[in-house]
């Protein structure tokens, strides 16, 4: 039965329409979905790292000033019998204190660092055996013993084939991951000719960060000889005075250098794996890449954004979906390259836009701060049909457009509002939003018997 809207009524014919719902989009699911997801997954749990990053460190910096603090108000300064200035702890009792003091002092900081450059590989590494899994059903061929033979009590105790395939591939994989991260894309790269070792100018980090990683998990970051052989072997260039036992770190920069590093690397393989599996992917592909990376400028990694660009440009035609993606590529590589200070004329115009829609007419003219332009675009019926409200108050490359008096009285003639009201009616919603969120939570603790507002024991 449907009700007056055409919707399935309460009861059980809705349970049951929803089950059919559910199994029609299981069995509408796309092959390559599984790598898209599981890389969109990775992303967001490198994006977690990175917050958690920017929130733990100036905690843990703030307790080592406390600590550090505490040491100098346990010593004085003493002078020794020829003159010289010396430290000593004031008192006996004050030593147990002291040493404790002295042993903790940025012990946090730096196991939390080895465990955000432990953690990046890790997940990295999840990333890649669900891919793996996915190429190794498509090209059973690719097993290392294809031939290998079964015997009959091993059939006997198969519950499906199914299952035999999956453990035959699961061994496979477990095999694989016991190696070096340089031989698990080696080997993708010879199988898919995915361009890593030759395209990624970041390869070579890459690998150093994955023996890095190894000696924070074995040696507490001390140097090993084979991490100096590794590193000799694929030609990694290391810094004077690395020799063996001579302790690395993971600062600031090395932190945000992996989590760049792995993203763009993990674009890599992601895109070209799905594409050259499944060639019909490239629509959805182009759109996941396109929107990822956008998101990037939203968050100030232009550099970041750029290098994810320039790769996107560089996917061959037979690869890549046939419609307007790759323009779309090129003018948001010239947004991350404006946003990141650099020029970008060059590129823009390397395609004439004369024959095309207004809206590339009109991204143009903001690229290119011709601000008066823009307005008399944005008020064009083409260009308001194709961007849109909601795309005129969050899209990247209006940012300083959106500052402008032209943007400002465009918007208000077009949409009949303030832009400057929507953008506090906004924040207004999202603090409620966060307020109801906050007391949805204490409701639920007080219902548990919890006061939220006191830590349990």
């Amino acid at each position: 039965m449907e009700n007056e809207n055409g919707k399935p009524s309460e009861g059980e014919g809705s349970d049951k329409t929803e089950r059919q719902v559910e199994k029609s989009k299981s069995a509408e699911r796309n092959p390559w979905d599984s790598i898209l997801g599981s890389h969109a997954s990775f992303l967001n749990d490198l994006e977690c790292i990175g917050e958690m990053v920017s929130l733990v460190l100036p905690v843990l910096k703030k307790r080592d000033e406390e600590r550090n603090a505490r040491i100098e108000s346990l010593v004085e300064e003493i002078e020794t019998e020829d003159g010289e200035t010396t430290r000593r702890v004031k008192s006996a009792s004050n030593i147990k204190e002291f040493l404790g003091h002295i042993q903790k002092m940025r012990q946090g900081d730096r196991m939390f660092r080895q465990g955000v450059i432990t953690s990046i590989v890790s997940k990295f590494d999840e990333f890649l055996i669900e891919l793996l899994q996915v190429c190794f059903l498509q090209n059973s061929n690719w097993l290392s013993n294809p031939d290998k033979k079964v015997s009959y009590k091993e059939l006997l105790e198969i519950e499906s084939l199914d299952s035999l395939k999956s453990e035959i591939i699961a061994k496979e994989i477990d095999s694989m991951m016991r190696g070096s991260h340089y031989a698990q894309i080696k080997f993708l790269d010879a199988k898919l000719k995915l361009g890593i070792e030759a395209g990624f100018p970041h390869w070579l980090e890459f690998l150093e960060i994955t023996e890095r990683r190894n000696l924070f998990v074995h040696t507490g970051g001390a140097v090993s000889i084979q991490y100096l052989e590794n590193c000799r072997r694929w030609n990694i260039p290391l810094k004077d005075g690395i020799e063996e036992g001579v302790y690395l770190g993971s600062g600031d920069a090395y932190i945000q250098r992996a989590i760049d590093c792995f993203y763009e690397l993990s674009v890599r393989v992601a895109q070209a794996t799905a594409r050259r599996l499944f060639p019909s992917c490239c629509d959805s592909a182009d759109k996941q890449l396109n929107n990822r990376t956008v998101e990037l400028i939203q968050e100030d990694r232009c550099e970041l954004a750029e290098r994810v660009f320039d790769f996107a440009l560089g996917i061959p035609e037979d690869l890549a979906s046939t419609g307007e993606m790759r323009y779309y590529f090129l003018i948001n590589r010239c947004i991350a390259r404006k946003f990141g200070g650099k020029t970008f004329g060059d590129a823009l115009h390397s395609v004439d836009w004369a024959p095309f829609h207004p809206k590339y007419h009109f991204a143009i003219a903001v690229l290119e701060d011709r601000f008066d332009q823009a307005e008399q675009l944005m008020r064009s019926q083409s260009v308001v049909d194709e961007v849109g409200e909601e795309n005129f108050k969050t899209w990247p490359l209006l940012r300083d457009f959106r500052n402008t008096a032209q943007f400002q009285n465009a918007f208000r003639d077009l949409f009949g509002k303030d832009y400057g009201n929507e953008l506090l009616e906004e924040a207004e919603r999202e603090i409620k939003a966060q307020k109801d969120g906050d007391d949805d939570s204490k409701e639920e603790a007080d219902c548990a018997g919890i006061d939220a507002d006191v830590p349990s024991d």
